[in-house]
């Protein structure tokens, strides 16, 4: 499976990153199928660099524009600000929607990296981006 993530969408979610290092910065991608045609950046309610949480009451907001835009959600996106992009144990413990796609941006040694995986059943698959 590959996910569409234009590049301004990448360009969104990499801004918010280097926006809340030396946090995780979150969000939300709506779109339709496979495709990414929203980024909801998003609050990180615990404030580290090494997890994430976002309000319930944001997610529903978030929501309800989607069903407004009669959007789905496609992916969540959280980065790693001083490790790889691969997804950690917590990451994959809290992996609640198999139908998603998980993008992780890193931003080790100041280059970003973004690389994308479905988490079903605490199985990590990697997924390609097309960066339309």
């Amino acid at each position: 499976m590959k996910l569409s993530l234009k590049k301004i969408h990448m360009a969104e979610i990499v801004e918010h990153a280097k926006r809340e290092f030396p946090n995780e910065a979150c969000g939300l991608l709506a779109g339709k199928g496979r495709k990414v045609g929203r980024v909801y950046q998003m609050a990180n309610t615990e404030r580290g660099g090494m997890r994430y949480s976002i309000a319930l009451k944001e997610q529903f907001d978030a929501a309800r524009d989607m069903r407004s835009q009669n959007l789905e959600m496609v992916g969540i996106y959280h980065s790693h600000p001083n490790v790889r992009p691969y997804p950690s144990f917590r990451d994959i413990k809290l992996a609640v929607h198999p139908e998603c796609s998980y993008v992780i941006v890193s931003l080790i040694n100041g280059m970003p990296e973004i690389r994308s995986f479905r988490i079903k059943n605490g199985m990590v698959t990697e997924e390609e981006i097309d960066a339309g």
